[in-house]
């Protein structure tokens, strides 16, 4: 890092768009969400320990979980994740966020983009010296990720299979999303000490289930199920790690839509 003293010059400009948040973000911040989301935002807070240090992932199901309460009753938590989805500027107002604890970076809320929030909170944080904005290849190097105790990595996933296996990128051969910082974060949190990994995704998609015996061809792994840790849909948790694949079926289908827990039985007995 250089501190601005060691810097001889500095170029100003003021663009169009200063003082906007980041468009994905501030954009699904306006939506109502989906009544779902608010019993995984419940679901991934009993997770949640105070002082633990979080990251959270751009997705649709991850972003407002902030906003329906997941952290509202913690304290001292830490932040060290790539962006700030909307509501983590203002938990670092009211202190909930602090960095206290952090094993480093003591006291900051490390990351490599600010938004997600109002242009009065990005104002705020873009003076403040809480905020310490990190390039992509430190914030993302699981040693340093690792080095946080009680590390918590909470990503989305597009589909998990029943032995645990994660897609957050793809279903069969179509692209639906880039996997960014997730697998690093999963395996940095399962490194760091008293860490944990938390994959959330809503049990159905237009009456499909998202948790599957098998991916279709050419589907692309995003966490090998031997990483995979915590699942939370709107049914419930999930815990993967050091379970037997028959275990690890179990546990999917009581979080799975009941819809398709009869199924998804049948298949696993006929396969585990």
């Amino acid at each position: 890092f250089i501190h601005f003293s060691e810097l001889d010059y500095f170029v100003e400009h003021v663009s169009a768009g200063q003082g906007m948040t980041v468009g994905s973000l501030a954009g699904r911040a306006k939506r109502e969400p989906p009544a779902y989301l608010k019993d995984i935002a419940g679901y991934v807070s009993e997770l949640i320990r105070d002082g633990d240090t979080i990251q959270i992932g751009v997705g649709r199901t991850t972003e407002p979980l902030v906003l329906l309460g997941m952290l509202d009753d913690k304290h001292d938590i830490g932040y060290h994740s790539e962006a700030t989805p909307p509501g983590i500027i203002t938990l670092v107002k009211k202190g909930i966020i602090n960095g206290r604890l952090k094993t480093i970076n003591t006291g900051k809320v490390t990351v490599t983009s600010l938004g997600g929030g109002s242009k009065e909170e990005m104002m705020w944080a873009a003076n403040n010296p809480l905020f310490e904005l990190v390039d992509v290849d430190y914030l993302e190097d699981v040693s340093v990720i690792a080095a946080n105790d009680n590390m918590v990595a909470i990503n989305n996933a597009l589909l998990i299979q029943l032995d645990g296996t994660v897609s957050a990128e793809s279903i069969g051969r179509r692209l639906m999303a880039a996997a960014g910082g997730q697998t690093a974060f999963v395996v940095g949190a399962l490194m760091s000490k008293g860490g944990r990994s938390i994959t959330v995704l809503p049990s159905t998609s237009r009456g499909f289930s998202r948790i599957v015996l098998l991916f279709e061809p050419g589907t692309v792994v995003t966490i090998p199920r031997n990483l995979t840790d915590y699942v939370v849909t709107e049914y419930g948790i999930a815990h993967l790690r050091q379970k037997t694949l028959r275990e690890r079926a179990q546990e999917l289908i009581a979080i799975a839509h009941p819809d398709f827990r009869a199924g998804l039985k049948k298949q696993a007995s006929e396969l585990f």
